[in-house]
C-alpha cells in the first residue's frame, strides 16, 4: 500500500538540500494559519500511499465504520452487549436519551498501522468521540505538498484523496445539520470545550463556521440547559453541538453530577438539537472494548459472515480482560509481554496504553493483574512500518509511523499519519504529525 519508490525518492531529494527544505517548511508554517494544538516540528517529509490501492482501503474503512454502527444498534437492543461494556448508569442514560435513528458514527478517525510483517493495514483504535485533525491535517498536507512543489518534487496525481481543504469539515458539519432538519441560514453551533481550555483547532473551527454564515461559539458542557424550547449554553441557544471534549475528560466533567446528567438527557432528547457525535459513538464505538466485542466468540452470532471476515482482516487479535472469552492464562500474558499491548477503554494522549515490550516487568504484571477490574483491553502487538523523516537538525531519522483514516458521514475522506521514535506513536508522547500524500502510478 505504501509507495516506497516515491517516499524514497522524495526523502533522498529532501536530504540533499535539508536546509532549503526545512527553511521553506518553516516559512510556510509561519505565514499560514495554525496547524497544531501542541508544538511539534513539522517535517517536509511525507508518507506516500499508492493511489491504485486506495479504493480497497476505502472499502474496508467504510465497512468497518458501518460495523461500528451495528455495534451501536446492538448496545441499545441487547442486554448482554450492554453488560459487556460495563458502562455507568449515567453513561447509559446519556446514550439512550439520543434518538436511536441518529446512532451512527458520523465523524471518526480510525487509527492504524501498516503491519511491518505483512504490509496489511490494521485498525488499532476507533477515535469516535472528538477526533483531532479534521482542520489541521488538511493544512499539514497542503503545506508539505506546496513545499514539494517549490522543490520540484513530483507527487503524482492524488485523485480524490488529496485531503488538503481545511474548510471541508466545517462544510460537513453544516451539511449534516441540514440533513437533520436544522435551519440552513443562521444556524447556531456550539463547539464544546471546557471553559478557558479551548484547543486551537476548536477556535479555528468556530471562525470557519462563522465565515460560512453560522453563529458559532465555544461552550462549556457544564453550562447546558433547556429553556424556552431551546438548548442553551450559558444562555446562548444552539441548534447543533460539535462535542470536542474527549471522553476521558467528558466523564469527569459530566457523569459525577446527577443534575448535569439530567440536563444533558433533556437536551439530547430535544427535537430541535443535534449533538455530534451521538453519545453511543462517544461511549460505545470509542471504547477500546468495541474491538474485543466484535471478536469475542460469545457474540459471533450477532454478526454475519462478511462482518466476521472484515474483523479478521483489519483488526489485531483483541480481548477484554474483564470476562473476555478465549483469554490466555494470566501467567502467559505476563510471560509474553512482548506480544501484547494493554489499553484503557478510553484514552487521551496515549496515557492509557502500555506496550508490553517497552514496559518494565513489574509494571506490566501489575497492569495485567488489575486489568479485569480496570476494564482493560488486551491486544496483539502490531509492529509498525518505519519511514525516514527529515528532522529539524537536518538528519534523516527512521521513525515508526501510523496510517490513520478520517471518515465523515460514513465516507472516507483522507489519510493522516503520526511518526515517532518511541513505542507509542502519539504527538503527546514525543511524536509528530506526518503528511500523507496519495500518489499516482510511478510507471
Amino acid at each position: 500500500m505504501i509507495d516506497w519508490i516515491r517516499t524514497g525518492v522524495t526523502t533522498a531529494e529532501l536530504a540533499r538540500y535539508p536546509d532549503r527544505a526545512l527553511g521553506l517548511t518553516s516559512e510556510r508554517v509561519e505565514a499560514g494559519p495554525p496547524l497544531r494544538n501542541r508544538p511539534f516540528p513539522l517535517s517536509p517529509s511525507a508518507l506516500f500511499v499508492e493511489a491504485s490501492r486506495v479504493a480497497d482501503h476505502v472499502s474496508r474503512v467504510e465497512a468497518y465504520v458501518a460495523l461500528l454502527d451495528r455495534v451501536l444498534a446492538l448496545y441499545r437492543a441487547d442486554p448482554e452487549v450492554r453488560a459487556f461494556f460495563g458502562l455507568s448508569p449515567a453513561a447509559e442514560r446519556l446514550i439512550l436519551a439520543c434518538d436511536a435513528g441518529r446512532d451512527h458514527v458520523g465523524v471518526a478517525r480510525i487509527d492504524g498501522y501498516v503491519d511491518a510483517r505483512t504490509g496489511r493495514p490494521r485498525f488499532l483504535e476507533n477515535n469516535a468521540d472528538a477526533p483531532a485533525g479534521a482542520v489541521f491535517t488538511p493544512r499539514i498536507n497542503a503545506v508539505v505538498a506546496d513545499v514539494h512543489r517549490q522543490l520540484g518534487l513530483d507527487g503524482g496525481d492524488p485523485g480524490d484523496f488529496a485531503f488538503r481543504d481545511d474548510r471541508a469539515f466545517a462544510a460537513h458539519l453544516l451539511a449534516e445539520a441540514g440533513r437533520h432538519g436544522a435551519p440552513s441560514a443562521g444556524i447556531r453551533v456550539a463547539v464544546l470545550q471546557p471553559r478557558d481550555a479551548a484547543g486551537i483547532e476548536s477556535v479555528e473551527l468556530v471562525a470557519q463556521l462563522n465565515a460560512r454564515g453560522a453563529t458559532a461559539f465555544l461552550a462549556d458542557p457544564r453550562e447546558i440547559e433547556l429553556v424556552d424550547g431551546a438548548v442553551r449554553f450559558a444562555g446562548r441557544p444552539a441548534d447543533l453541538c460539535w462535542n470536542k471534549v474527549n471522553t476521558v475528560l467528558w466523564r469527569g466533567l459530566v457523569e459525577d453530577s446527577a443534575d448535569l446528567v439530567d440536563r444533558w438527557c433533556l437536551a439530547l432528547a430535544h427535537e430541535g438539537f443535534l449533538h455530534l457525535n451521538p453519545m453511543g459513538a462517544r461511549y460505545v464505538a470509542e471504547s477500546k472494548l468495541a474491538l474485543a466485542l466484535v471478536q469475542d466468540p460469545r457474540f459471533a452470532d450477532r454478526f454475519d459472515a462478511a462482518e466476521r471476515a472484515l474483523v479478521a482482516e483489519v483488526l489485531p487479535w483483541s480481548r477484554a480482560l474483564r470476562g473476555g472469552a478465549g483469554l490466555p492464562p494470566e501467567a502467559e500474558i505476563r510471560a509474553r509481554a512482548a506480544d501484547f499491548v494493554l489499553k484503557e477503554p478510553y484514552d487521551i494522549r496515549g496515557d492509557g496504553v502500555l506496550v508490553g515490550r517497552a514496559t518494565r516487568g513489574d509494571v506490566w504484571g501489575d497492569a495485567v493483574a488489575d486489568g479485569a477490574a480496570q476494564g482493560r483491553l488486551l491486544q496483539e502487538y502490531v509492529p509498525p512500518l518505519t519511514c525516514p523523516v527529515l528532522c529539524e537538525d537536518g538528519r534523516t531519522v527512521p521513525m515508526a509511523v501510523s496510517l490513520d483514516s478520517f471518515v465523515w458521514g460514513g465516507r472516507f475522506v483522507g489519510f493522516g499519519a503520526k511518526a515517532s521514535t518511541g513505542d507509542r506513536v502519539n504527538v503527546f508522547q514525543g511524536g509528530r504529525k506526518l503528511s500523507v500524500r496519495v500518489s499516482g502510478s510511478t510507471s
